[in-house]
């Protein structure tokens, strides 16, 4: 039982929750006929075994670094509750299951979409977190691949539908992990991380966090004008953003730990409500 717990642990259930809903989401806010629940399963469980084995192998890539930060040495590997070989053959065999899976029980799209998605992840962001504090910018290419792969499952192409949602989650990608790096400072520089709030003044990652927000209100309006959505939605989505907009800055002009944990808390909770919103107002 002691081995399927880390291997289970591996997977990193928390990230998985988020990466399965968004990908669900954005399936049925693509779907514009009946539904095809048993396609919404495969895909569910498709991803999640691939996204769970690219978890996984993220986890055996970075085994080192995470022995030296407190937050992470009581993960598998580090702590020795599992073999790094065998933590590589869980992944792998998992990640390439899940692409096999998604390509022909969903289609060719999806499969593909979840493939650029890991390997994005792995061999884009992972490593470049220790080069360059452009990562942080990097690092939110898989997560606005996330709606594309629900979009694909749902209607087997690529429309401008897709793209706006990737457009979403990039930019809302880019606080989330600058809010993580400064949080978890002292750990990141522990290991020689280069994310952009070890880099450089503390002023120009509250600078970029602001000015994305910024951006992030407007292009969530999008969904409207390209008829994805009714009229109730803009109205949600600009209130919400204005309340994200506020707690943002709140933080920035105030940095401590209760500050970082309300921007934090509310820019988690934001997006899944703007997903929902955005499903529940779909046209008739």
């Amino acid at each position: 039982m002691g081995k399927i717990k880390a291997l289970f642990e591996l997977t990193k259930p928390r990230a998985l929750i988020v990466i399965v809903f968004t990908t669900c989401a954005s399936y049925l806010i693509a779907v514009t006929d009946s539904y095809n629940l048993l396609r919404l399963l495969h895909t569910a469980i498709g991803v999640a075994i691939a996204a769970g084995g690219s978890l996984a192998l993220n986890q055996h890539m970075e085994r080192d670094l995470d022995k030296k930060m407190a937050r992470t040495a009581n993960r598998p590997i580090p702590s020795g509750r599992i073999k790094a070989s065998e933590a590589f053959v869980f992944g792998m065999v998992t990640m390439v299951g899940g692409y096999v899976y998604l390509w022909f029980l969903v289609n060719p799209a999806c499969s593909l979409a979840t493939l650029a998605c890991g390997v994005s992840y792995l061999y884009m962001y992972t490593p470049l977190k220790l080069r360059s504090s452009f990562s942080s910018f990097v690092g939110a290419i898989p997560g606005g691949l996330l709606p594309i792969m629900g979009w694909v499952a749902a209607r087997d192409r690529l429309e401008a539908g897709a793209w706006v949602l990737f457009v979403i989650l990039f930019i809302w990608q880019i606080p989330h992990a600058l809010i993580i790096s400064m949080r978890f400072r002292k750990d990141y520089e522990s290991v020689g991380m280069r994310q952009l709030p070890l880099v450089s003044k503390p002023s120009a990652s509250r600078k970029q966090i602001v000015l994305n927000i910024l951006v992030l209100v407007p292009v969530s309006l999008l969904p409207a004008l390209l008829n994805m959505t009714e009229l109730i939605y803009p109205v949600v989505a600009l209130v919400m953003g204005l309340v994200l907009f506020w707690q943002m800055t709140r933080y920035v002009m105030k940095d401590n730990e209760k500050n970082a944990r309300a921007a934090f808390l509310t820019l988690s909770i934001y997006l899944p409500l703007l997903l929902l919103a955005m499903y529940l107002d779909k046209p008739a």
